[in-house]
């Protein structure tokens, strides 16, 4: 993750018991959570304050290096390690969101709504679900949170995103063989354009070019500049021709 400048210059860069690394399902990175003074191993079922509120996690990674002092301004809280009533609400967060998933799809073509249904989102604590969807337009889904409001007994929110934002929801592994960086690191999406992969003599194949979410990977916009500095006219240099003998 990019750091423009960091305010906590007396901070040490350390590896310090105080930090951990903690996984939330099945993520593939692990996010630095601040332990609070407490001592938690491998393995240990942990509750962390997360934006979303409690968030039942494994803890993967203990201690957990810090390379910059600006990554622990923004540790998760470590509020207790989990008992048996939190690994019972997590498995009933899992299923429900399952079944949650299932029963969105069955009825939003019930109601003839054009919508793809991304991912489902339950609290911990069973009062609310986030619904994410995708969709070319404006849609009316009223009746459908009020049908998954009755079902599930929890305040229901649609959040429509766009295909870059799902694929970062879902998660997965690119075409180069590691994950998608917008599920990992990458927040803000540049605007990616085919003159970038023309500038890099790339293949115009959309198979090549295209990531997991259907759009121009936005890896190509990484080395850009450096590509417009070589070629100012921002014209791409031509292939060598190999002709057959």
């Amino acid at each position: 993750m990019g750091c423009n400048g960091c305010s906590y210059k007396g901070m040490s860069t350390a590896v310090e018991d105080a930090f951990v690394g903690v996984r939330f399902r099945e993520e593939t990175n692990l996010t630095l959570c601040s332990t609070g003074g407490k001592i938690y191993g491998r393995g240990d079922r942990v509750i962390v304050e997360m934006e979303g509120g409690p968030t039942f996690g494994r803890v993967e990674q203990s201690p957990m290096p810090v390379f910059k002092p600006c990554q622990k301004s923004g540790a998760r809280p470590i509020v207790r390690e989990a008992d048996e009533a939190d690994t019972a609400a997590f498995d009933r967060q899992r299923q429900n969101e399952m079944q949650g998933k299932l029963y969105a799809q069955e009825r939003s073509r019930a109601l003839g709504l054009d919508m793809k249904i991304s991912l489902v989102d339950f609290s911990l604590s069973g009062k609310k679900a986030a619904f994410y969807f995708t969709s070319d337009g404006r849609v009316d889904f009223r009746q459908l949170v009020r049908d998954l409001s009755a079902r599930f007994s929890v305040r229901v929110k649609m959040v429509q995103v766009g295909a870059r934002d799902e694929a970062g929801l879902i998660g997965g592994i690119g075409v180069c063989g590691r994950t998608l960086c917008c599920s990992s690191w990458l927040k803000d999406f540049r605007p990616i354009s085919i003159q970038m992969a023309k500038r890099q003599n790339l293949s115009l194949n959309p198979s090549k070019i295209s990531g997991q979410c259907g759009r121009l990977l936005c890896c190509l916009a990484y080395e850009d500049d450096q590509y417009k500095t070589r070629n100012p006219d921002s014209r791409p240099t031509p292939l060598p021709v190999i002709a057959d003998v």
